[in-house]
Parts: structure tokens; C-alpha cells; sequence
């Protein structure tokens, strides 16, 4: 975002900017995901909400930054 909205409108518009066609001035990007843990693109997955690392399986403890993540329980009533 910030390397759109940060220059100047005038000089926006000379700004080429990545876009996931394979057509144009740019050769296409992929902006899918891939895990942390197997480099496997991956449709959906858990993101660490501190360093923002992405893996296909659900860790306790982030393998990237170390965070712990604790489940929520359910109480019964």
C-alpha cells in the first residue's frame, strides 16, 4: 500500500506496478500462499498473528518467533 499511495499522484501514474496477469509490461506474480514449514502452496492455512508466518498444520508454538497459542475452551454450563 505504501508504495502506492505514498508518492504523488503525478508520479503515480508512471509507477508499474506487479499484477497477477501474465499479460503487459509485467510477466505476472503469484500471489499465492506458501507454508513455512513445507514451501507447499497452500489455499488455506494458520497465520502466526505476531511475526505473520504461514503453515498448513496447526502449531501450539509458532516455529518462526516462538509465540505460544492457546485453544479456547468451552465451558459447560
Amino acid at each position: 500500500l505504501l508504495s502506492v499511495f505514498l508518492p504523488s499522484s503525478k508520479m503515480r501514474t508512471s509507477l508499474i506496478l506487479p499484477d497477477s496477469r501474465s499479460s503487459g509490461l509485467s510477466f505476472g506474480v503469484d500471489f499465492r500462499a506458501a507454508c513455512f514449514c513445507h514451501k507447499r502452496l497452500i489455499d488455506i492455512g494458520y497465520v502466526c498473528s505476531i511475526c505473520l508466518s504461514v503453515f498448513c498444520e496447526f502449531n501450539p508454538i509458532c516455529p518462526t518467533c516462538n509465540t505460544p497459542f492457546v485453544l479456547p475452551t468451552v465451558q459447560n454450563m
